[in-house]
């Protein structure tokens, strides 16, 4: 008996503070006994108390004869008229503001609860009592699963099927962001899911209610169905009052899109030339308006990030402080790009339609942006330069200029000195006036660049309104002034000239259309 009643009091005395004890009837704590009284030490308080205790209920005392009495080391609790031990104001946790008598009380009814618990855990009808109901959970949980089973199985049958027949694909802007297969996967994993937590919930709940079912375990269940009634409580408690906040938060986004609309429509009219301001030109009203929203939305996120529910706990602003530095490291070359993209458009260098010269690519500017712009050469292939590449480059613009007249369109020839240059400017200005494409008025002309050892170098100069056209236009003119000095036996010196030959080197009109080169219908016989 005594072997038994010491490896009993080191269970009892497990979780209390050092030098103290806990005094445990059917496994519910009592009381917790910090200071000695008299000779004995905490711990053979408590298995002397407990002793008592058990001693009075097999006499046949009844837990509601639990009193309480005055003495001078503390407060005396009896159970049918025995004592059985006294808390004392060392025992008392009196810090908290509670009283020694507030304390007794509180202890009593733990008492009281515990020697009910413990006749019970004695009898043989509420043992059976208990087994049946644990039988009837378990039934239960068993109905309930089975029931999730099956209705998983039809739902996940209903959302094939739905998602065969209705499901639309996730597109923005033409391009698909989740396919109908896709979308139908997230669903059956969200079902998947639900059902599974509808589970766990079950399951969780019948272990908490067969726990209370035994007196020896009760103390348990209570602990799990407090916890989750406190978890339901705190949910819907953290819901209600993060209330106010939500509404604050949804106001202050809609007066955001209100404002940035207002901001878009302005300087969408800026761009349309339908209101004109001093300083903002329609070519760089659009990355304004792209600065002035994300301005405004920057701002209210940082007006509505106070009112968002949890973001003064300290998980919340770690989250924050690391999306900050992750977009701090990503955007350091991302930036330096769209400040480029900014200072080009700023510049009016370019705008959608232009046909410029950037580096060695040629061709027309389908998009302009901040971080790239597209242009798309006559070859049909885009070709996509980076906004600090571009802003590195001298940028060729050859249509911001054309005005009414176009622009001029130039090519280079070498003729020798034994040519006369008025017939040479003659040749080179008809070459121009046969060209399909090239403006008769303003008329061409020539510039003679340079009098060489060998040669004379002409320009030709003439005028087009199609700049996007500009290699075709040059390839038709080349053939033009081939066949003018070819017909009149003037010799084009380029590329290179060595010496002079017995005769020109031309090619005379009857050779013109060599085999297999058709002959055009008006050149027939």
């Amino acid at each position: 008996m005594l072997t038994a009643c010491c490896v009993l009091a080191l269970g009892l005395v497990q979780g209390a503070p050092p030098d103290s004890a806990i005094l445990h009837i059917s496994n519910r704590a009592i009381v917790v006994f910090h200071a000695p009284l008299g000779a004995l030490a905490p711990t053979e308080r408590a298995l002397a108390a407990r002793a008592r205790l058990l001693g009075a209920l097999e006499a046949g005392a009844h837990p509601d004869s639990v009193t309480v009495r005055a003495v001078p080391e503390g407060r005396l609790l009896l159970l049918d008229g025995r004592p059985v031990f006294t808390v004392t104001p060392a025992d008392a946790d009196t810090a908290a503001g509670n009283s020694l008598d507030d304390q007794v009380a509180l202890v009593a009814a733990r008492l009281r609860l515990g020697l009910a618990e413990e006749l019970e855990a004695r009898s043989l009808a509420g043992l059976l009592t208990a087994l049946g109901l644990a039988l009837l959970a378990t039934l239960a949980l068993a109905l309930i699963g089975r029931l999730l089973v099956r209705a998983h199985a039809r739902m996940t049958i209903g959302v094939d099927a739905t998602a065969l027949r209705r499901l639309p694909h996730l597109r923005l802007r033409g391009f698909t962001l989740i396919e109908r297969d896709q979308l139908r996967r997230a669903v059956r994993a969200a079902l998947t899911a639900g059902f599974w937590l509808a589970g766990l919930v079950a399951g969780y709940v019948y272990v908490a209610y067969v726990l209370t079912r035994f007196p020896q375990t009760r103390q348990w269940g209570e602990a799990l169905g407090e916890y989750l009634v406190g978890l339901l409580a705190g949910i819907v408690g953290e819901s209600i009052r993060a209330v106010p906040g939500l509404l604050t938060v949804a106001i202050l986004l809609l007066l955001a899109r209100a404002v940035a609309r207002l901001v878009t429509a302005f300087f969408r009219a800026v761009e349309n030339e339908t209101i004109r301001i001093p300083g903002i030109h329609a070519d760089t009203a659009a990355p304004s308006r792209r600065i002035a929203v994300a301005v405004v939305w920057l701002f209210a996120v940082a007006v509505v990030y106070p009112f968002i529910p949890g973001s003064d706990t300290a998980s919340f602003k770690g989250v924050s402080v690391f999306a900050g530095l992750l977009i701090t490291l990503a955007s350091t070359g991302v930036l330096g790009q769209a400040m480029s993209g900014l200072v080009v458009m700023y510049t009016r260098a370019l705008r959608v339609g232009d046909y410029v010269e950037v580096g060695e690519v040629e061709g027309v500017v389908s998009q302009v942006g901040l971080l790239s712009t597209k242009v798309q050469t006559t070859k049909l292939v885009e070709v996509t330069v980076p906004s600090a590449l571009l802003l590195s480059r001298s940028i060729n613009n050859l249509s911001r200029l054309r005005g009414d007249q176009g622009i001029i369109l130039h090519t280079t020839v070498t003729i020798g000195y034994d040519a006369a240059w008025r017939q040479v400017h003659e040749l080179l200005g008809a070459a121009a006036r046969n060209t399909e494409g090239l403006r008769p008025d303003p008329p061409p002309f020539v510039r003679q660049r340079a009098l060489s050892d060998f040669y004379v170098e002409y320009e030709l100069n003439a005028y087009t309104l199609m700049p996007e056209r500009r290699i075709e236009l040059l390839s038709a003119l080349h053939q033009n002034i081939q066949d003018l000095f070819n017909q009149y036996g003037v010799q084009i010196m380029s590329p290179h000239y060595e010496g002079d030959k017995d005769r020109p080197v031309v090619v005379p009109p009857a050779r013109w259309y060599p085999p297999p080169v058709p002959r055009p219908p008006e050149d027939g016989p």
